[in-house]
């Protein structure tokens, strides 16, 4: 295995380099698990992961970097692939079981409740934050923003503002999880509680970054969410009170997420 000149050939493929560095870190992983040394066709893989003592979900992520591997060495990959589709229906299944016993102690008014409470309280920060998660649907990396008082100074087309307009507020996410299949995506805002908010945050600065760094986002973001809720959950419990493919398609188109996705993963049921 030639791990450089496969990363070299990842990177060609515009991945980023987290998601590069998983691959590498997973063909490290599938060479451990190749006890007898076997080569590295479709067969083999497709055997060695099935008699390896792992669950389900590192199969899948394996599986999915040596089908990438395949394709850089230009070896026939159709029925890794084949057990790539099999493994992610047994996932379906069980992500379906789960998130049908799975209750949820807030409602969608709770919600809003706990997001105009933020606002009052003038925490402006956490109303802004838990605004887009709730009306668009987005994940944690879609609020790593830069708030800016011209579209002039916004320039940066890897970045996701928040430029501020007299009697509204233009949200433009250039750097999210699935921004190479759906590209760029700009909103108008014009709720004035929204509008007032992201002012208070900016102050006199031309622009200001909405969090100074970015590192442990996950848990920052879910301490500004309503009850600390993951952004994930806030669509779940969305759809299981709005279960309609209506519904389900606003928030695909919003959030930058198949259909599939929020039926194998997000309690959608049509």
């Amino acid at each position: 295995m030639n791990k450089d000149e496969f990363s070299l050939y990842l990177e060609e493929q515009g991945l980023k380099p987290t998601t590069i560095n998983n691959h590498i870190r997973n063909l490290a992983k599938y060479k451990n698990l190749d006890f007898f040394d076997l080569s590295i066709q479709q067969e083999n893989i497709v055997l060695t992961l099935k008699e390896a003592n792992i669950n389900n979900s590192q199969r899948l992520t394996i599986s999915s970097t040596m089908s990438k591997y395949l394709q850089f060495t230009n070896e026939p990959n159709d029925k890794l692939i084949e057990y790539i589709n099999t493994i992610n229906n047994d996932l379906k299944k069980k992500y379906e079981e789960r998130n049908k016993a799975k209750k949820y102690d807030y409602t969608k008014k709770d919600i809003l409740k706990e997001i105009n409470k933020f606002y009052k309280e003038q925490n402006y920060r956490a109303f802004v934050a838990s605004y887009l998660v709730y009306y668009f649907n987005t994940r944690n990396a879609d609020l790593n923003l830069i708030i800016c008082k011209s579209k002039r100074t916004a320039k940066d087309e890897k970045q996701n503002y928040l430029i501020v307009r007299k009697s509204s507020v233009i949200y433009i996410r250039n750097d999210y999880k699935t921004s190479k299949t759906y590209g760029s995506k700009k909103h108008e805002i014009r709720s004035k509680k929204f509008v007032e908010s992201v002012k208070n945050i900016l102050q006199d600065e031309t622009c200001i970054k909405i969090f100074e760094s970015f590192s442990n986002s996950t848990h920052m973001i879910t301490q500004l969410m309503p009850f600390g809720l993951k952004t994930s959950d806030i669509v779940k419990i969305i759809l299981a009170e709005d279960n309609t493919l209506h519904k389900a398609s606003k928030i695909s188109k919003k959030r930058g997420t198949s259909l599939q996705t929020l039926e194998n993963a997000y309690n959608l049921k049509v």
